[in-house]
């Protein structure tokens, strides 16, 4: 009996996405028996460019997706970054957003590769990770912070135009995610609310 609402909803969300005019219907896909839905990169792009264009102190300046990660050039506080990243979960919930994104490629600064080498290494082994973890939480911007194996964004969501901060006020959605070739995954633990996602994922902005 329990699996019956959870079919009936998502059979919905597959129709309502079938029947997308066809410059959208082609950035999403509905798994009905995986109870997930599937972004394109290129939407993915555009979504999180809108919000990383809003942190302060960073600046977005190029995105190449590969199968396996979003491969990013950042500049943070004037040192540029190149990071090697993929979401790994979101959470959409009073107003608000946070975004976990696992970093398990490299994460250079690209003006000085030596040091960047030495940086993460002694991260990765856990060699004076205290004083490296104080190091990133004086040069990340507010909204920021990276413990060497997961970046946390977080913020306000927009006023308007895609994922705006009114559909998530009173409600939440909270969602693990899956980079793939085709695509970047997304499983939500509260279902009710994929819908208002997926509208505000394909609308304008």
């Amino acid at each position: 009996m329990a699996g019956q609402p959870w079919t009936g909803m998502l059979d919905g969300v597959l129709a309502w996405a079938r029947a997308l005019p066809a410059g959208l219907s082609n950035q999403v896909a509905v798994d009905v028996a995986g109870r997930r839905v599937r972004l394109s990169h290129a939407r993915v792009e555009a979504l999180s460019s809108g919000v990383l264009g809003r942190v302060k102190g960073l600046t977005l300046r190029s995105w190449d997706s590969t199968p396996a990660v979003y491969d990013l050039r950042l500049d943070v506080r004037g040192w540029k970054l190149r990071v090697e990243t993929t979401p790994q979960r979101v959470e959409l919930a009073g107003g608000r957003y946070t975004l976990w994104l696992a970093t398990p490629g490299r994460v250079e600064l690209e003006e000085s590769p030596g040091a960047s080498s030495l940086l993460m290494g002694a991260l990765r082994t856990g060699a004076g990770k205290a004083a490296l973890q104080a190091l990133a939480r004086k040069l990340l911007p507010p909204g920021l912070a990276w413990d060497g194996q997961l970046l946390r964004v977080e913020g306000a969501l927009p006023k308007e135009g895609a994922l705006a901060a009114r559909l998530f006020e009173s409600s939440s959605l909270r969602m693990t995610a899956e980079h793939a070739p085709e695509g970047l995954w997304l499983s939500a633990e509260e279902w009710p609310g994929l819908l208002d996602l997926l509208q505000a994922a394909l609308g304008p902005g």
